[in-house]
């Protein structure tokens, strides 16, 4: 049945979710290093996941060496998006001078596919979109 193949209850979500953006947060509210900050939780993020999160930041620009923030990251921190969509949405709008395109592009990308899972469970979701189109080939 379906309900067994369910976990009793959902994995938190600072485990399942990226941590770019929680990782500005915290940097901007100057709670010190990120890591140590986040291994205070309850059930703490992989510590491997955190670092690829500040190697991220500072790829893009949004933290400097020290993981400090940098004036980029202070401007990201104000933005309710991923740290990488919006540093596009500022270079489109500022620096290269093309919002709407970046607008647009912004909006393809935060669309978040409702079939989206692990790969182990590709038969499972193909199971299931079958389903929902009944005798329909769409």
């Amino acid at each position: 049945m379906i309900h067994d193949a369910m976990l009793q209850y959902q994995l938190p979500e600072i485990l399942r979710t990226p941590l770019q953006e929680l990782c500005l947060h915290i940097k901007s509210l100057q709670l010190g290093a990120v890591g140590s900050f986040l291994a205070k939780a309850l059930q703490p993020p992989d510590p491997h996941a955190v670092q690829n999160a500040i190697e991220l930041l500072k790829t893009i620009g949004a933290l400097d060496d020290m993981e400090g923030l940098t004036p980029l990251g202070h401007h990201l921190c104000t933005l309710p998006l991923d740290p990488k969509i919006g540093k596009m949405l500022l270079m489109g709008s500022s620096i290269f001078q093309c919002l709407n395109p970046a607008l647009t592009i912004a909006a393809a990308l935060a669309h978040c596919d409702p079939f989206l899972l692990p790969i182990n469970k590709k038969e499972d979701a193909d199971a299931a979109k079958r389903s929902f189109a009944g005798d329909s080939f769409r």
